[in-house]
């Protein structure tokens, strides 16, 4: 992974421009934390210990702590009882609730993409949707969860709706630690032709919204029928 060399940089400041220093190295280090959530890197009930987090990324702890501090208001994260950063756990109600708005959220992105989404764009998904098909004919569970992210992940990046895509982002935060808890394969394999990311693209590629918007909707369906089962009924008890 990719990180900056803060202590240099930081000591090369002059005192008055520390400020703004402070706010890049923050907004990078919750750039950084978020994806691992959003790419499955942690799981729910993981706690996210500021010193060694810090380490992970080449910072020192106060921009980190800042970063942190942000993604709990966003809830993404929460706090225990020591204050120390924790990956929420997640019920199936929850679940259900968070992958209902995404599902919104994500028709909305589809609808724009299908005006004016590129073949080069088409054909970089087909790209990560082949990757999926690896993860899942290796019997890999989480590369598999990794792949399907940075599917949608991809997808999403060449859409209009800037702030649409930032809240969607913000969901995918919560879901990542379902997706990376999953310890079986999805029930279709991605290299069906039926399957509905590839559906999508066939609907991209002829301009075809309802098309694209009903595989959406079975894709979110099929990810539910994979995941749901994998929650608890009720909010466990983290010690």
């Amino acid at each position: 992974m990719t990180t900056i060399q803060a202590p240099q940089a930081w000591n090369n400041l002059r005192p008055e421009g520390r400020g703004e220093a402070r706010g890049a190295l923050a907004a990078y280090a919750y750039q950084q934390i978020r994806d691992r959530l959003i790419y499955c890197h942690y799981q729910g009930g993981e706690r996210l210990v500021l010193r060694p987090l810090a380490t992970s990324l080449g910072l020192s702890p106060t921009p980190v702590r800042e970063a942190l501090l942000r993604l709990v208001s966003e809830q993404a994260l929460e706090l225990d009882e020591r204050n120390t950063a924790r990956v929420p756990s997640t019920t199936r109600a929850l679940f259900l609730e968070i992958h209902g708005v995404r599902g919104d959220l994500e028709q909305r992105v589809t609808r724009d993409l299908v005006t004016h989404i590129t073949p080069e764009q088409v054909a970089l998904l087909r790209e990560k949707h082949h990757d999926f098909i690896v993860a899942y004919e290796n019997a890999d569970p989480h590369g598999a969860a990794v792949a399907n992210a940075i599917f949608h992940s991809t997808a999403a990046g060449f859409s209009r709706l800037l702030f649409t895509v930032g809240m969607i982002r913000g969901l995918w935060a919560r879901m990542g630690p379902i997706y990376a808890a999953a310890n079986s394969l999805p029930t279709m394999s991605p290299a069906d032709p039926t399957h509905p990311h590839l559906q999508i693209l066939a609907a991209f590629e002829r301009r075809d919204v309802d098309a694209a918007t009903d595989a959406l909707h079975h894709d979110f369906w099929q990810a539910r029928e994979w995941l749901e089962p994998l929650l608890p009924e009720e909010q466990p008890v983290t010690l």
